[in-house]
């Protein structure tokens, strides 16, 4: 079985099409060099996207790349559905996942704009259907569309579950209340809103119900009426289960032993409903630039775009990244639903988009590392990765980094630190790891391009570990 796996990834990656080929030469150092998140100067090491799908089992995966408004290079690799051999292309469409929030959030900014809800009064004022229930966080402060779009409603997070094809389906409503056949719980609020951030699914189900109250009409109508007819993406639908036409270009989705996932639905369209592919997704991000650049109003106003893309921390749509010395703007969102993992991006300053999808649970990493190496490549500042110099120290000094951070038991790893011959080394049962140091409290392994920085307390003495990994995740560990 284990030959037959390794036998179907050989072909998997060796099966690989390109539109635009005039753009090959442009893609292809990106495509077979793909950088880390971080790396010691002179210690860089690149792999390929064919590696990397090899290595964590992704069946299939297509990207789109736009510049200006135009489409500059597409690529897609492997298999849409590996029980069929059926290949991936530019047609193929796949489970956006949360990449539906910023179709929402736009589709509701439209009905701001024409005058029929409010940014910053109470939401309740224009729900008909369903009601944010009164409680002790809303003495304060009501529930807003502008809190709910960047996640600090004080909404209660929890990730919804897919229905079987069959089942019966509930309604937008039956799900904020909590009532049969959803599954879901009810909606209710755990802060006060505006105080605090946190990323919340059935926030977006409030804005679905929000969005159908006002406009009188599903949905998927609204959206299909709102984005995707004016923008022709004709691959695109929040319809459960998705149209016939669309059906034909299905991904089935994979988790990372390869076993396939069955087809399912999800009623919760505005947070994750959504069935697509790069290049309407990549036209949908160019055009919110281009509403930002020339005010041509094809999705949102000028003064709108600005909103969204205002220099600052607030979610109108999309996670910022902006660096102090750079005048662009990138703007993010991540998607991830049984089967499927989905990434979009945009330069605001270079008029620049990428959509990267994939029929794979394990998709992230791989699309982080495509998404920094193209940043790299297309001069993208604020996310490109960061290469580390050596920092010298005496002997003496790694001493006080040694120790235990992290419980064995916990959901990362335990981290030991001890010094041998003036250098530490990071050790567990499996290795020892000879650190560099490259700052006056962090070091990095060299091999997996991991960081370790120590963090001290309010009297000087190192009380946590910050490990970021090559990916660019990074998590905190407790001294013990």
């Amino acid at each position: 079985m284990k030959k037959l796996i390794t036998v179907g990834l050989f072909l998997l990656t060796g099966f690989v099409t390109s539109a635009f080929a005039q753009s090959d030469a442009n893609v292809q150092s990106i495509e077979r060099g793909l950088l880390p998140n971080q790396f010691l100067e002179g210690y860089l090491k690149t792999r390929s996207i064919a590696e990397v799908m090899l290595e964590d089992n992704i069946p299939g995966l297509s990207m789109t790349f736009m510049d200006n408004g135009q489409i500059a290079w597409q690529k897609t690799y492997g298999y849409s559905d590996l029980s069929t051999l059926t290949p991936t292309t530019t047609d193929t469409v796949f489970a956006g996942a949360s990449l539906s929030k910023p179709l929402a959030a736009v589709t509701a900014l439209q009905y701001v704009e024409d005058g029929k809800i409010s940014l910053d009064d109470d939401i309740n004022r224009f729900l008909i259907s369903w009601k944010v229930p009164d409680s002790e966080f809303t003495e304060k402060q009501k529930v807003t569309l502008r809190y709910l779009i960047g996640h600090q409603a004080g909404v209660s997070s929890d990730v919804p579950s897919p229905y079987d094809v069959g089942e019966k389906l509930p309604t937008v409503t039956q799900m904020l209340e909590g009532s049969p056949p959803s599954t879901a719980p009810k909606i209710t609020l755990f802060a006060t809103p505006g105080e605090q951030y946190k990323y919340s699914n059935p926030g977006y189900a409030i804005i679905q119900q929000l969005i159908e109250d006002v406009s009188g009409k599903s949905f998927e109508a609204t959206t299909q009426s709102a984005i995707f007819d004016p923008l022709d993406m004709d691959n695109s639908s929040f319809s459960q289960p998705i149209p016939e036409r669309l059906m034909a270009h299905r991904a089935s989705g994979y988790n990372e032993k390869l076993t396939a996932y069955p087809y399912q639905l999800y009623p919760f369209k505005g947070a994750g409903g959504v069935w697509t592919n790069p290049t309407d997704l990549a036209t949908f991000v160019m055009t919110l630039i281009n509403d930002y650049h020339t005010g041509e109003g094809a999705l949102v106003s000028q003064q709108m775009a600005q909103q969204v893309f205002a220099r600052n921390p607030t979610r109108l749509g999309f996670k910022k990244h902006y660096i102090e010395g750079s005048e662009d703007i990138v703007f993010d969102h991540w998607g991830s639903i049984p089967g499927f993992t989905s990434y979009m991006v945009g330069s605001l300053k270079n008029k620049q988009a990428l959509v990267i999808m994939t029929n794979s649970d394990n998709g992230f990493d791989l699309m982080a590392a495509i998404a920094r190496t193209v940043a790299q490549h297309y001069d993208w500042q604020p996310v490109q990765p960061k290469m580390y110099k050596r920092y010298e120290m005496t002997p003496q000094q790694p001493g006080k980094f040694t120790g235990v951070f992290g419980k064995a038991s916990g959901n990362e790893n335990q981290y030991v630190f001890e010094v041998k011959n003036g250098q530490l080394h990071v050790v567990s049962d499996a290795e020892e790891v000879q650190l560099i140091a490259v700052g006056e409290h962090k070091f990095i392994d060299t091999v997996k391009n991991t960081t370790f920085e120590f963090l001290t307390n309010n009297e000087g003495e190192v009380s946590w570990l910050r490990v970021t990994l090559e990916s660019g995740y990074n998590f905190d560990q407790p001294r013990q």
